[in-house]
């Protein structure tokens, strides 16, 4: 199994505008690393209801009937989002296949990638650690499989 980090980060412009009538609905925004080889990928947590109004082609839409059908959206307080490949190089993103799940009331999160222009496809559940000090520029929480020591 792949090392894999993820860090989340609260959105500082949660419930802003960006256009007339057009919010900001993201609670947390984070990164998702991958090592051997490394990747990076970005994630953006939104509450269900909010999440699966921004499905855009059809294998997202078949994924939010997926998760409405396991009962995802019943949950409370489950936050989704969808995952993006970021090239450092570039500075780009791209839409990837693939999804992930955060419960704050659990501590878990899921993570699932299938990027098959990286060569990735794979699922994690990982155990949730809320950081300690937060601020400018440091996560809210982390989520991990490797030792952080």
């Amino acid at each position: 199994m792949r090392e894999i980090a993820v860090r989340g980060f609260m959105n500082e412009k949660f419930n802003t505008t960006f256009g007339k009538g057009l919010f900001r609905r993201a609670m947390f925004n984070g990164s998702v690393e991958l090592g051997s080889p490394n990747q990076k990928y970005l994630v953006d947590y939104f509450e269900y209801s909010n999440w699966e109004n921004t499905a855009k082609t059809d294998e997202q839409m078949a994924t939010v009937r997926k998760l409405s059908d396991a009962g995802i959206a019943g949950q409370a307080g489950v936050l989704m989002s969808w995952i993006q490949h970021y090239d450092p190089l570039t500075k780009t993103k791209q839409g990837v296949g693939g999804f992930s799940i955060y419960s704050p009331e659990t501590k878990e999160l899921h993570v699932e990638i299938e990027d098959l222009a990286n060569n990735t496809k794979d699922s994690w559940t990982l155990d949730v650690h809320l950081c300690k000090s937060t601020g400018a520029n440091k996560p809210v929480f982390i989520a991990t499989n490797v030792d952080l020591n």
